[in-house]
């Protein structure tokens, strides 16, 4: 049986997005999806068989008007995952690119889901956010937990490059998210952070101003039938892993950014899991609230290649060179997946080598519409 109430999934064909529509209607809730320009029609074609889904456009997250996605009394919670990724602008774009749609999307998300009396709001956001913006804090054997934060302020993020300042504004953007739900104690914020590489990276995280999820870097196989677009630029954080099998034979290893991942069906499943939740009482810290979720090891570009040449020999000649393999530049961060798996019950997930393999299959699938 349906939910009487609707859930508004903000970005809903994207890469996490679209997994979160299909697992809340598998879960039996009523979904209404925003997207803009051809993706309205091909959300509305993928999920065309299930009556309980809908979609709106809205042309533009930072300035658009949700008054219609959010209009009538049966819309209670918002999951906003709507956010661009970087290494699809320059340098010279990315501060007002990104920096705009990410901090700026997510507060007119949150301030017109509070007006229309909305009180959950979860909200996909980074595991960057627990560190450092550049980066560099994954090589430091740093311990990050719910309470860790990076440190960045929007003047720092002036002529820094893509990657820096798509995680600065996902970390300004949560702590904006959470200052306002601390103004409006009504407003039940939690926050899903989920970090993804693409050169990308891509983070997510939660936000119900109640909870939140921070997973790495996100892989796996997209929704069947939202895949457009061609090129190593239309594959998401996928593109990371695209690194492995593109490029000329006999070429060095890709840099390694963030070694840790999440497979986006875990991700989806903490964002149903923390939608579920009650809410929590107004004195509760935002530490309660926010989830880092993480799959199990890390993928180190070394590991991956070996598994690759054993599981798929009809790659080798597509492979990177183990030879003079450079050594990690430090000691690797630990990512405490303890909370999350206390509250929401995240004890099991996808395993980096499947991670890995899926999400090459995937890739060789796309590579065969491009041709």
């Amino acid at each position: 049986m349906s939910s009487p109430n609707v859930v508004l999934v903000t970005g809903a064909s994207g890469f996490i997005g679209s997994h979160v529509t299909f697992q809340l209607l598998q879960a039996g809730y009523r979904v209404r999806g925003t997207a803009r320009g051809p993706k309205v029609d091909l959300l509305r074609r993928r999920f065309s068989s299930n009556k309980e889904f809908e979609v709106v456009e809205i042309s533009d997250i930072a300035s658009g008007d949700f008054k219609a996605a959010l209009q009538g009394h049966s819309v209670n919670t918002v999951v906003h995952t709507a956010s661009p990724l970087a290494g699809r602008q320059s340098t010279e774009d990315a501060l007002h690119y990104l920096g705009q749609s990410i901090i700026e999307g997510t507060m007119n998300v949150i301030r017109h889901a509070h007006k229309a009396g909305v009180v959950k709001v979860i909200l996909t956001s980074s595991w960057a956010t627990t560190i450092d913006p550049s980066l560099v804090d994954t090589f430091t054997g740093v311990t990050t937990t719910e309470k860790s934060w990076g440190k960045t302020s929007r003047e720092d993020l002036k002529e820094r490059d893509p990657l820096y300042v798509y995680c600065g504004a996902k970390l300004l953007a949560e702590q904006a998210a959470w200052d306002f739900a601390a103004k409006h104690r009504d407003l039940d914020l939690a926050t899903s952070e989920n970090e993804q590489p693409l050169v990308f990276f891509l983070q997510f995280l939660l936000l119900i101003l109640a909870h939140a999820v921070n997973p790495p870097f996100v892989y796996g196989r997209p929704v069947e039938g939202l895949v457009t677009g061609k090129g190593v630029m239309s594959l998401g954080t996928n593109a990371l892993i695209y690194q492995l099998i593109a490029g000329e034979p006999g070429r060095p290893l890709p840099p390694q950014l963030t070694p840790f991942y999440c497979h986006v069906r875990d991700v989806a499943r903490a964002h149903v899991l923390a939608l579920k939740l009650p809410k929590l009482p107004a004195s509760a810290d935002v530490q309660e609230k926010r989830f880092i979720v993480a799959g199990p090891g890390p993928i180190l570009w070394p590991d991956a290649v070996k598994v690759l040449l054993g599981k798929c020999p009809a790659l080798k000649d597509r492979l990177p060179t183990l030879d003079n393999a450079p050594p990690l530049p430090g000691p690797l961060a630990k990512v405490d997946t303890t909370h999350a798996a206390e509250v929401l019950g995240m004890k099991d997930y996808v395993s980096w080598e499947d991670t890995l393999l899926e999400t090459i299959d995937a890739l060789l699938e796309v590579e065969e519409t491009w041709k």
